[in-house]
C-alpha cells in the first residue's frame, strides 16, 4: 500500500503498528470473491492493488483448497430456481448469483478454467461465459442460434450448413488469455463420421468476433450435449464413434486420442477426474454397469478403469433415490480416511463411491435446504465451483465505447450501404467484430437509411430469397410476373409477405429469406394474414399472424385466430383477436403499432371506415376510426409513407386516388389527390398503390401492377420507370421496398 493514503488496521491507534503489505495481501487472498470486491471500495490505492493481475493470480490459488471443493449448483425445475447456488460439503447452500441471463434453463457445461466457467441456456438460450464469484456474465455472440447452423434458401447447393456444435473453454497460459471454441459438423450417417466441418474461436476481451481455426478440422462428429474439455492446454472433443479430437489452445492445431479399449459411445461423457482425462459410459437411469475409465499416461495414451459401478448391489432405497437421467463424477473426495469419486446427478444430489463402487455415501440433497426439490432431466444440474476474481471480458460494445479510433469508424460505417460494410468490414477483425454487434445493426438501419431514395428490387424467386435492383434491368432483361405475391413496406431493415399458403421474412438487401410455416395454414391466400412490426423496447421484430377459421359473407359471421412470435424465436403465442374483422389487404407498421383495414362485408355493420391496430409492447388489439370515406365502390389500402399512417381510397369511375393522412391529433386529412385519368391503361386506380415517397424531391412511387412510376404532385406528372408491354391476366411485377440492412435474424429450425 502507499504511505498515509492507505487506511491501518486501527486509525484510533497511532502506536499500533500497520501490519506489512505482504501480509495483509496474503490475508484478502484467502477471502472470497464478493469480499474482496468490498474492499475494493476502500481506497483507489486498494482497488488498483487489489485488481492487479499479481493480486487476482494469487487470490485463484490461495481462495481455493482441492481438498475441500464447491459445487455449483443450477436447481433445474426447483421451486426457487432463479439463483445459481454454491455448496460446499458440512456447510449451508449460499445464493451466487441470478440465472436469469438467459431464455433457457442455465447448464454449467465445463469444469471451472480459472474460476470461469462455460454454461449454456437450453433450448436455444445462448451461451455464457461467468464468474459465479463475482455475478459477472458475458453472453456469447452468435449462439442462440449460429450462424453456420440456419439453413438459408441458394441455389448454390455446395455450400453447407452444419447440424451439430460443440464448445468448449480454454485458457492460453502463454498469451494469457481464454479462448471459447465451437467445432460444428454436419454428420453423415453410413460412416459415422462427418461431410464438413468447421472451427471457430472467440478470444475474450479482444476486439474480434469468432474467426477460423489456424488448423482446419479434421472430419469428425461431434454433439451438443458433449461439450469439449479443457485439461493440460488441449481442448478435448469427443465423437460419434468414440474417438477423440485435440485441439492445441495455444498453437490451435489438431491432434487425436484413441478411446479405452472396449468403450461403448452409447450414453458416454468425457470430464477430468483426478488431474485426468476421464471417459464414463453406461445408460445411468439403468441396471447397466457405469465405467470409469481415466487416461493416465496422456503420451503413450494408457487408459486405466477406475472404478465399475454396479447399481444392482445398492441398497434399494438408495437406488430409487438416486436415479438419474444424467449422471457424472465431479471429483475426488476425502471421506474416512480414504478417496472416493464424487457424483452428481440430474436430480441436484451429490453421492460418492469408493473404487469398488460399493454402496453410496449420500452427501448432498436439495430437498431440505433452500432450493427445494429438483426435477430430474438428462442435463448436467451440478458442477464444480471456484472462487476467482477472473474479468470475463468486456463486450464489443463496451469495447467501442472506450475507443476514440473504434467510436470514429462507427460512426462513418453506419452510414454506408449494407454490402459496403459487409466488404470493409474484413479490413481487419476489429471492425468484422464492431459491425456484427446489435448496437452496430440497428444504429446503420437507421442512419443509412436516411433521407435515401427508396432502393427498389425485384423478386425473382421467394422460395430462394432472390432479388435484384431494378438497374439491372437493361436490355431487354425483364422480371418475372408472380401471381398471388403480396409484400410489406420495410420494418427497420426486414420485409414480410406471403405467397398463395405459404409466408416468408426477408432482407432483400443480404438476399436473406426464411420461411415461416403454420400448423394451421388451411391452403387459401389471404393478403391480410401476416404483419411485422418493431419492438424498440427489446429491440426485435415481431410477426402477428391472422387466420379466419370461419367466415360467411351471407351471414356475416366470423371467427378469428391470433397469434404471434419473435422474429429470432420459434415460439408462437396465442393472442386474443381484434374486435373486428381484417380485410384481405396488407397491413402496415408505423410508431410502435401494426395497422389492417377492417373487413366491411362481415361483422358489425358499419358506415365507416375503421382500422385495427396492434400495439407491439402490450400486445393488445384495439379499434380506430379510419378516414372519412365510403367503402362503395373503392379500393382501399393501408400504408406508411413519410413516417405517418395513411389510406388510400380508389374512385374507380374517375380513376382517382386520395391518399388520406392521419395527423397526430388523430384527425384524417387529404394528404394527395391523384388523378390518374391521362395515364391508362398504366395505371388503373383499382390496381395502383403507393410504395414510399422520395425524401429528396415528394415524389411519389406507384406501383400499378404492370408499371412502375413516380408521381410528382407538384406537376401532376408520372415518370414511368418500368413498365411491361405485354401484361398478362393473373400476374403482376413484385417489386420491394428495401432498406439498406445488416438485419439477418438466425431464428432457430
Amino acid at each position: 500500500m502507499e504511505g498515509s493514503s492507505e487506511p491501518t488496521m486501527d486509525d484510533g491507534n497511532v502506536d499500533a503498528p500497520a501490519l506489512p503489505t505482504e501480509v495483509i495481501t496474503e490475508i484478502f487472498a484467502r477471502l472470497p470473491a464478493k469480499s474482496v470486491g468490498r474492499f475494493r471500495c476502500v481506497s483507489h490505492a486498494w482497488c488498483a492493488r487489489l485488481t492487479s493481475p499479481y493480486f487476482v493470480d494469487l487470490h485463484y490459488r490461495r481462495a481455493n483448497r482441492p481438498e475441500h471443493p464447491r459445487l455449483l449448483l443450477t436447481a433445474v425445475g426447483s421451486d426457487y430456481d432463479d439463483y445459481l447456488h454454491s455448496w460446499r460439503p458440512g456447510g449451508a447452500v449460499e445464493k451466487l448469483m441470478p440465472d436469469d441471463f438467459s431464455d433457457g434453463i442455465i447448464v454449467p457445461l465445463t469444469k471451472p478454467c480459472r474460476g470461469l466457467v462455460l454454461v449454456r441456456g437450453t433450448g436455444n438460450g445462448g451461451y455464457f461465459v461467468c464468474n459465479p464469484s463475482t455475478g459477472d456474465v458475458l453472453a456469447l455472440p452468435d449462439s442462440e442460434a449460429p450462424q453456420k447452423m440456419i439453413w438459408r434458401p441458394s441455389r448454390d447447393l455446395a455450400m453447407p450448413f452444419f447440424v451439430e456444435v460443440s464448445y468448449g473453454l480454454g485458457y492460453c497460459t502463454v498469451r494469457k488469455e481464454f479462448k471459447v471454441v465451437r467445432l460444428f459438423c454436419n454428420p453423415e450417417g453410413d460412416t459415422g463420421m462427418a461431410e464438413w466441418t468447421s472451427c471457430e474461436v472467440l478470444v475474450l476481451d479482444r476486439p474480434a468476433y469468432w474467426r477460423p481455426t489456424v488448423e482446419q478440422p479434421p472430419l469428425c462428429w461431434v454433439e451438443e450435449e458433449k461439450p469439449a474439455v479443457f485439461l493440460n492446454g488441449y481442448l478435448h472433443f469427443l465423437c460419434h464413434d468414440g474417438g477423440i479430437v485435440t485441439f492445441s489452445i495455444s498453437d490451435e492445431t489438431f491432434g487425436s486420442l484413441l478411446p479405452p479399449s472396449g468403450f461403448q459411445n452409447e450414453a458416454s461423457l468425457m470430464t477430468e477426474l483426478d488431474g485426468c482425462l476421464c471417459m464414463c459410459y453406461g445408460q445411468p437411469d439403468s441396471d447397466d454397469l457405469y465405467h470409469v475409465v481415466v487416461l493416465r499416461d496422456y503420451k503413450e495414451v494408457r487408459w486405466e478403469t477406475l472404478c465399475c459401478i454396479d447399481r444392482t448391489t445398492w441398497p434399494e432405497s438408495k437406488r430409487v433415490l438416486l436415479n438419474s437421467l444424467w449422471m457424472a463424477p465431479l471429483g475426488m473426495y476425502n471421506s474416512d480416511g480414504g478417496q472416493k469419486i464424487m457424483f452428481g446427478t440430474g436430480g441436484c444430489k451429490l453421492f460418492a463411491v469408493d473404487i469398488d463402487g460399493n454402496a453410496p455415501q449420500i452427501l448432498f440433497t436439495p430437498d431440505e435446504t433452500i432450493i427445494g426439490s429438483c426435477e430430474d432431466d438428462s442435463i448436467p444440474a451440478l458442477g464444480l465451483y471456484e472462487e476467482s476474481l477472473v474479468p470475463v471480458g468486456h463486450t464489443m460494445e463496451e469495447m467501442i465505447s472506450s475507443s476514440s479510433t473504434a467510436e470514429a469508424w462507427f460512426d462513418i460505417l453506419k452510414w454506408l450501404p449494407a454490402r459496403s460494410v459487409l466488404e470493409l468490414s474484413l479490413v481487419c477483425r476489429e471492425w468484422r467484430a464492431m459491425v456484427m454487434t446489435d448496437h452496430f445493426v440497428q444504429s446503420h438501419v437507421t442512419h443509412a437509411n436516411l433521407n435515401k431514395s427508396p432502393r427498389i428490387m425485384f423478386i425473382i424467386d421467394p422460395r430462394f430469397g432472390t432479388y435484384m435492383d431494378l438497374e439491372k434491368f437493361t436490355d431487354g432483361r425483364r422480371p418475372p410476373l408472380i401471381s398471388n405475391l403480396i409484400c410489406s413496406q420495410p420494418v427497420h431493415g426486414l420485409n414480410v409477405g406471403s405467397c398463395a399458403s405459404w409466408d416468408f421474412i426477408c432482407n432483400p438487401a443480404m438476399g436473406y429469406c426464411k420461411h415461416i410455416s403454420f400448423n394451421d395454414n388451411d391452403g387459401t391466400f389471404f393478403s391480410g394474414r401476416i404483419g411485422l412490426g418493431y419492438d424498440s423496447e427489446f429491440k426485435e421484430h415481431v410477426v402477428v399472424h391472422i387466420t379466419y377459421r370461419e367466415k360467411n359473407l351471407e351471414t356475416r359471421y366470423y371467427e378469428l385466430e391470433c397469434k404471434m412470435r419473435y422474429v429470432n424465436r420459434s415460439q408462437w403465442h396465442p393472442l386474443d383477436p381484434p374486435a373486428r374483422p381484417v380485410a384481405a389487404t396488407p397491413p402496415t407498421f408505423v410508431n410502435g403499432k401494426i395497422y389492417w383495414m377492417v373487413d366491411s362485408n362481415i361483422g358489425p355493420v358499419s358506415t365507416t371506415c375503421e382500422i385495427v391496430a396492434f400495439d407491439v409492447q402490450t400486445q393488445e388489439f384495439e379499434v380506430m376510426p379510419g378516414p372519412p370515406c365510403s367503402h362503395d365502390t373503392r379500393h382501399m389500402t393501408i400504408l406508411q409513407l413519410q413516417d405517418a399512417l395513411c389510406v388510400t381510397c380508389s374512385d374507380q369511375s374517375l380513376n382517382t386516388i386520395d391518399v388520406w393522412t392521419m395527423k397526430k391529433c388523430g384527425l384524417w386529412l387529404i394528404e394527395y389527390h391523384i388523378d390518374l385519368q391521362k395515364f391508362l391503361p398504366d395505371y388503373l386506380s383499382e390496381n395502383t398503390t403507393p410504395l414510399a415517397v422520395d425524401p429528396k424531391d415528394g415524389r411519389i412511387l406507384l406501383h400499378g401492377g404492370w408499371s412502375l412510376g413516380y408521381y410528382d404532385p407538384k406537376t401532376a406528372e408520372i415518370e414511368t420507370i418500368y413498365t411491361e408491354d405485354i401484361p398478362v391476366h393473373g400476374l403482376k411485377l413484385c417489386p420491394i421496398i428495401c432498406h439498406e440492412s445488416l438485419v439477418w435474424p438466425f431464428c432457430p429450425s
